[in-house]
């Protein structure tokens, strides 16, 4: 059950926050909460096949003290397919360019899962525009090396790539709005569909789920994790310098103990955080227990 003193979604005006922003002639959809209520600016950037809307429980709540602003990348949810937009570094560079359009200079940036790398590469590149960086379901290293080395990626993370290509097969591919509505609201549905994935598929809100699921599938998915042959995404990790927080579940599959082992040892500013049962969707999954880390880290000045 939700916390209940916390902003209900379903009270926000969400057609009224939602806005388009033109980077380099393509359309990036996004939503705005608090526009003009506070200086300090949270942005929230959503996973491989999905949307802003994967936020939907969190962004009322952070906006209760700050600008709430949450994007759907190039080639995902509402926003237009960009081949400029289509690696890690594009879709970077796309999020700064909304923050150019916004008149953001500096946010804390909240990634999950594919957006963890998103937000990872903008810490890297835009050190000036990003204040704190926090990775949930993440940070995701290992299979950033799947379309180089396949067979090296598989024999090192077997659970992580069969996860990522069951996700792909799954919440990867668009469902019709109908088939939709009845998967959110089938606990059986959502543990086959879900089970990889999160640790109690049964317990998650069908409201919520209906959000999640109203944009599944993108034309970015494939070409983005295509766009790691050419580049590595989770190179120079060291040039991360702003305070960063892991918040992640135990049980996550995508990112195993030894790619957060990994990232704490080249981010000096880096800590981590574990929710108790959850897997890769902890802000899904807990979202009470997450908004409170997140909360702590936001308002931790040391």
């Amino acid at each position: 059950m939700p916390h209940p003193d916390r902003v209900r979604w379903q009270s926000i005006d969400w057609k009224g926050a939602t806005r388009d922003v033109l980077v380099e002639g393509k359309r990036i959809r996004l939503v705005d909460l608090n526009p003009s209520g506070s200086d300090e600016v949270v942005i929230c950037l959503h996973g491989i096949a999905a949307s802003w809307r994967w936020f939907v429980e969190i962004l009322p709540e952070v906006a209760r003290t700050h600008r709430a602003i949450a994007v759907d990348l190039p080639g995902f949810g509402d926003s237009q397919f960009s081949r400029a937009g289509v690696s890690f570094e594009g879709m970077a560079r796309a999020v700064a360019a909304v923050c150019d359009a916004l008149e953001v200079p500096r946010a804390t940036v909240v990634g999950h899962s594919m957006g963890s790398i998103v937000a990872t590469r903008l810490a890297i590149e835009r050190p000036d525009l990003v204040e704190r960086l926090v990775i949930t379901g993440g940070p995701i290293l290992s299979l950033t090396g799947l379309a180089r080395s396949p067979v090296k990626t598989f024999r090192n993370q077997p659970r992580s790539v069969a996860t990522l290509l069951m996700e792909l097969v799954t919440i990867g591919m668009p469902l019709p709005a109908r088939l939709a509505r009845r998967v959110a609201h089938s606990p059986t549905a959502l543990s086959l569909v879900l089970g990889p994935f999160v640790e109690a598929p049964r317990q998650l809100d069908p409201q919520v789920m209906e959000q999640v699921m109203a944009k599944l599938g993108a034309t970015g998915s494939f070409p983005s994790l295509l766009s790691t042959v050419a580049s590595d995404p989770s190179a120079d990790l060291h040039r991360i310098t702003c305070p960063t927080r892991i918040i992640r579940g135990p049980g996550d599959p995508l990112s195993p103990p030894s790619d957060v082992e990994r990232f704490l040892k080249a981010v000096p500013a880096a800590s981590s955080v574990d929710i108790e049962g959850t897997g890769h969707w902890p802000h899904i999954e807990m979202p009470d227990r997450f908004l409170a880390e997140l909360e702590a880290f936001l308002n931790d000045r040391t």
